[in-house]
């Protein structure tokens, strides 16, 4: 090699070390998450939609079924100040929700936009978050609304009981094991399968991403009081940054599927069921970043 000239020798082992460094940060342990910390102070930007594009939902009475198409839509953009791990403060900057029923061809959009500009409160109580708005008394669809953006940080809690705490190596798989729900389970996420899998292990500029996906099953009993049972299945993949251990963005889809029983007008028994095939995407960022 004597004949290369200096500058190219220079670039060629520059680029020759990068790929040792890549090769061997491969297999590197690292620190994939860490027990709850408090954020005070921090500021976030989250960004999310679920979408059901095609469910189905049928309804019995006695020996009358009626088979509808569902489409579902809810897509928030908030900012979040963390006041504690129990407590938050929100901007509501987009709020729009659909759900309607139909047969033959698709509606045209049907959006609620109950909570738009609204300013709320957030609080964790007995294992559940609760919404409220900042000032006032809500209505009656805002409350319904403030109780979905509550039942989805619920359920948003999942995920990161799949990648837990401590140490991995990129590549390395495993399992969480559901916890003993000691018979006092009505209303609480009650876990059946949590995998994860460590994909890949990324140094950008502005610190190391992670990579896993996880793929879960879990029930509810009476979900926000309701007299049902939901079930969802879900496959997800989160990319996590590591110096702070926020989950800057996430893809999920899985299924839905739920029985409930309520009552007609005349006090007549009425079945339902939901099956909702369904998407989630997410993202977080500190504000002002």
């Amino acid at each position: 090699m004597k004949n290369v000239p200096r500058f190219a020798l220079l670039i060629w082992l520059s680029v020759a070390a990068g790929m040792l460094r890549a090769v061997d940060r491969a297999g590197e342990l690292v620190e994939v998450g860490r027990h709850a910390t408090t954020r005070s102070g921090v500021t976030l930007r989250e960004k999310r939609e679920v979408r059901v594009d095609a469910g189905t939902t049928k309804q019995e009475t006695g020996t009358n079924a009626i088979t509808v198409t569902t489409r579902y839509v809810q897509r928030v953009n908030l900012v979040r100040r963390l006041l504690n791990a129990d407590s938050e403060e929100l901007q509501v900057r987009e709020y729009v929700k659909e759900c309607v029923n139909f047969t033959g061809q698709p509606p045209s959009p049907n959006e609620n936009r109950a909570l738009l500009g609204k300013e709320l409160r957030a609080r964790k109580k007995g294992g559940h978050w609760d919404y409220n708005l900042h000032q006032g008394r809500s209505s009656a669809e805002e409350a319904q609304s403030l109780a979905d953006l509550a039942f989805g940080a619920d359920l948003l809690e999942i995920l990161p009981l799949g990648i837990g705490t401590g140490m991995r190596r990129p590549g390395e798989h495993w399992k969480v094991e559901p916890a003993s729900s000691g018979g006092k389970d009505r209303g609480f996420i009650i876990l059946e399968e949590l995998e994860t899998t460590f994909i890949s292990l990324e140094v950008k500029p502005d610190g190391s991403y992670a990579t896993f996906t996880i793929e879960g099953k879990f029930h509810i009993e009476r979900p926000m009081t309701l007299n049902a049972r939901m079930e969802v299945s879900f496959t997800a993949t989160i990319v996590r940054r590591l110096s702070d251990m926020l989950d800057v963005e996430t893809k999920a889809s899985g299924q839905f599927l739920a029985s409930a029983q309520a009552a007609g007008p005349k006090r007549e028994k009425i079945q339902l069921n939901y099956d909702y095939p369904f998407t989630l995407v997410r993202t977080q960022a500190v504000e002002g970043k």
